[in-house]
């Protein structure tokens, strides 16, 4: 097994897992806790968010892992009556002794509002630093093959389009629109995304929500360990309520030295484009 480790430090989370039988380990990701056990048969994942979803803390900047854990805190786990609490177990002929925790981008849209009004002038533009909360990935080291997938932090659904039937389902979640880089937190459960916004109307243009396409964007790492998407732009031009999406190729300048990590989980469609920064929408919690 690896050797025995309890970090208190916010580190990164990802990477191999190598774990001896009857053994597990605790990673405190975010909002989101997992645990992973192995036996001679079987790999066991079990997970549960801090909080209720209504008071989950989504910026909760937690990264610490813990190898091994008691033999006591599984048995309070297995006999607990926490439905918050998710075990899966996955059966083998012989259980394999490495796995991979690996972050992964939402696999929807996450539109985002805005904590304050923001508004762009006509013929002017604005960078705002956007982070989106990460999935964690389980996967066999040797075939890549996915066991699960959890979300760090489980945002609510949201509709986005121009009306309740041209849309599509997002998720949702507040940004507070840091337009200075020194500013953004560095957060391992979280990836930044440089979005810029082109206003080339005659009348300014009200941020009011903004829909990020995480799914068509792929994840880099840099050696500081800080986790980035491909940049973005949205023009807006007048007479359209909408906007023209750009999708930027390679690493932002900001993530220097950064290396790709993760493909998009779909292929980007030429010509995307957002509906509307004001589209009608409906929370659902979740």
């Amino acid at each position: 097994m690896e050797s025995t480790r309890t970090t208190d430090e916010p580190e990164p989370w990802w990477g191999p897992v190598g774990l001896d039988e009857d053994t597990g380990g605790r990673w405190d990701i975010g909002p989101l806790t997992l645990w992973l056990y192995r036996s001679a048969q079987e790999w066991r994942i079990l997970h549960r968010p801090e909080s209720s979803p209504a008071t989950a803390d989504p910026m909760l900047n937690r990264s610490r892992v813990t190898m091994p854990v008691s033999d006591d805190e599984f048995t309070a786990l297995y006999e607990t009556k926490d439905d918050a609490l998710t075990i899966s177990r996955y059966s083998f002929r012989r259980a394999v002794d490495r796995v991979s925790l690996q972050p992964a981008l939402a696999d929807r849209p996450v539109v985002s509002r805005p904590e304050h009004p923001l508004f762009v002038p006509p013929d002017e533009s604005v960078t705002l630093y956007l982070s989106t909360a990460l999935w964690v990935r389980v996967e066999l080291i040797a075939s890549e093959r996915l066991l699960q997938e959890v979300p760090s932090y489980r945002m609510s659904d949201t509709w986005f389009g121009a009306t309740t039937i041209d849309g599509e389902l997002c998720y949702a979640t507040r940004t507070a629109g840091r337009i200075h880089l020194d500013n953004v937190p560095r957060r391992f459960h979280r990836a930044v995304t440089p979005l810029r916004v082109k206003n080339t109307a005659k009348d300014p243009l009200a941020l009011e929500r903004v829909q990020l396409p995480v799914q068509h964007l792929a994840l880099y790492e840099t050696p500081a360990n800080q986790l980035w998407t491909q940049g973005v732009t949205m023009t807006r031009t007048e007479g359209r309520e909408g906007a023209n999406v750009q999708i930027r190729s390679g690493p932002p300048a900001d993530a220097e030295g950064a290396s790709r990590i993760r493909e998009p989980r779909e292929t980007t469609r030429k010509g995307l484009f957002t509906s509307t920064f004001s589209a009608v929408g409906t929370l659902f919690g979740s």
